[in-house]
């Protein structure tokens, strides 16, 4: 299996630079939204809180509470995960499946904040003692874990640039 541990450094910094963001959001400014129709600082933290936990369940092989049909997936990494994975950034527009949506009133600070932190940190573990070099995702199907981390990176880089303001 292929060393993760450079991909995992930057996933991480992804991470830190995602929670001192969110940290930096005024208790005012925490629920709410960024824009009409749009989501609250607190509702992005939960969300990609939400993202960490289900794809903590994908790599120890959990039922994921929403996939597509197996046929599909080759036809979604290779049209909707790989422009992503070569530019580095989510496509514009991009709809959240309903699992991963946040609730309508997000939770304080800290325990938002603090669910992320250990969900994060979960993941990397989970991924550092993995002794496959695939995951089974229910959107892509046979992954690289390489390709799973990244996919997490721009994920979380992404949102930590809803956290600024306004």
């Amino acid at each position: 299996m292929a060393d993760l541990r450079p991909m995992l450094r930057g996933h991480h910094e992804a991470v830190e630079a995602f929670l001192t963001a969110a940290r930096a959001v005024p208790p005012v400014r925490w629920r709410e939204p960024r824009a009409p129709g749009k989501w609250s600082p607190g509702q992005v933290v939960e969300h990609v809180a939400r993202a960490y936990e289900v794809n903590r369940g994908i790599l120890r092989g959990s039922p994921a509470p929403v996939s597509a049909p197996r046929w599909v997936r080759p036809l979604i990494r290779r049209f909707l995960l790989a422009p992503v994975l070569r530019r580095g950034r989510f496509i514009p527009g991009s709809r959240s499946p309903r699992a991963f949506q946040p609730d309508p009133t997000p939770a304080e600070p800290a325990q938002v904040l603090g669910r992320l932190t250990a969900a994060s940190a979960a993941f990397e573990a989970d991924v550092a003692a993995l002794a496959t070099a695939t995951v089974d995702h229910p959107f892509f199907g046979r992954l690289p874990v390489g390709d799973f981390v990244r996919r997490q990176e721009i994920h979380t880089r992404d949102h930590r640039e809803q956290l600024a303001p306004a």
